[in-house]
This record gives C-alpha cells, structure tokens and sequence, in this order.
C-alpha cells in the first residue's frame, strides 16, 4: 500500500522555510469564517454546522403542541471560533491546488504520525484535542465534507464542527490540526440559532482573529519541498 503524505501549499517560501524549521502559523476559526477570497481560504460558516433540508425547517412549538414547515430556514450550531485554533494542510498534490492557492512552494509531508506528535508535544500541556470515532483525542484529523440538507449530532460536538465543511469545499481534500486552550471542544460548547437563507453575511470581527505560533522539532527530515 502507497504511504499518503499531506501537502501545505505556500505563496511564499519564507513560510515553507519556516514551516522545515518547525515554524507553524495556527489561526482561530474566525479568522477563516471572516477571510474573503472568493471560497478559496474564505469559509463564512467555518466553524459552524448548518442543516437546511430541501423541504424545509420542521419547527415544533411545544408550547401550543403544534408543528410547522419554515421553507426558506435553517438551524446552525456555531462553535466558539475565537478559541479553536487550526492549521490546514491537504491531502492531495494537485495542479489546482496550486493554482487555487497561489503557491509558489509546497511542503510534502512524508511522515504524518511523526508531523502530528511533533506539533502536539509543542503546544502546552493544558492543550485539548478533537476525539472521534471512538479514537483517544488526537490533533490531526481528515475533515469530513457534508450537504447542508445532511442532519446529524455534529451540532451538539464543536470537535465534529472543527473538522467539517460543506461539501462546496471538498476540492480542498483537506486535513487539519486542531486544538484548544479552553473547554471550547467540548460538547454543547455552542451557540444555536435559527436562519433565513437570505440572512446577510455578519460583519467581520478582527477583535476574534487569534493566532498561536507553535516551534516544534524541525520537519526537515520527514518533508520534501517542491518549488514551482
């Protein structure tokens, strides 16, 4: 079986230097909840699940004991973007990614056990991880690409949310690392609401806009740099 190996795409090799050196750059979700570039990086419901059936939103009124079809509606469940920091690579070496992002580099990582264990022993002790599929919490994770007419408990588990996208995304074939300095992986750690389909794109909030610079081991000896 061919060993797959993550690919990090870089519009400037100083950043693909920095990265062999074990230099990474992660970003708070609303930093990329609040990017605009055309759904290249830019993702408004980055760190937020989103059902919206073909039929409609059943809504039931416990109160009056009635139900109801909201056509136009959806129900998203945001997690706390501010406080989930993640580092996105993508699993495919490919002409378009390269196109798409602008690369000039691209760091092939040869060894993802070794990149994963490296990163995580340089965050801090304190430091919270995505658990899924009944596997013990670990950084790095394939992201899962969903319909928005798809439900689920994604809702309820901002560690499924941090690594889920709509399925517009799935070009990226992305994996990603992902961690917390706070409970905000943790279940129900969300904000709930209901959305008209036409609901205007919310102003950005740079206030949100974190990010942690992690220095690991140096990735040399488990990376290949190609340059185009």
């Amino acid at each position: 079986m061919q060993r797959r190996s993550l690919y990090k795409y870089y519009s400037d090799q100083r950043w693909a230097d920095d990265f062999l050196n074990g230099k990474l750059l992660f970003r708070s979700l609303s930093y990329f909840r609040d990017y605009e570039d055309k759904q290249v990086r830019e993702d408004q419901k980055e760190g937020t699940s989103v059902f919206r059936p073909s039929g409609g939103l059943v809504i039931n009124n416990l109160a009056q004991g009635t139900t109801f079809v909201a056509p136009e509606w959806g129900f998203e469940s945001s997690a706390k973007h501010e406080e989930i920091f993640v580092f996105c690579l993508s699993r495919s070496h490919t002409e378009e990614r390269r196109r798409r992002f602008n690369a000039v580099a691209c760091v092939e990582i040869l060894n993802i056990g070794a990149f994963c264990r490296r990163v995580e022993a340089a965050l801090p002790p304190g430091a919270t991880f995505p658990a899924q599929a009944g596997r013990p919490p670990q950084i790095g994770h394939r992201v899962t690409y969903y319909p928005e007419t798809q439900s689920g408990p994604r809702w309820a588990l901002p560690e499924m949310i941090a690594t889920s996208k709509l399925d517009a995304y799935a070009w990226q074939d992305e994996f990603r690392l992902v961690f917390s300095l706070t409970d905000a992986l943790g279940f129900e750690k969300v904000q709930t609401r209901l959305v008209h389909r036409n609901n205007p794109r919310k102003a950005a909030k740079p206030a949100e806009h974190h990010c942690y610079e992690v220095s690991a081991q140096s990735m040399r000896d488990i990376c290949r740099l190609h340059k185009f």
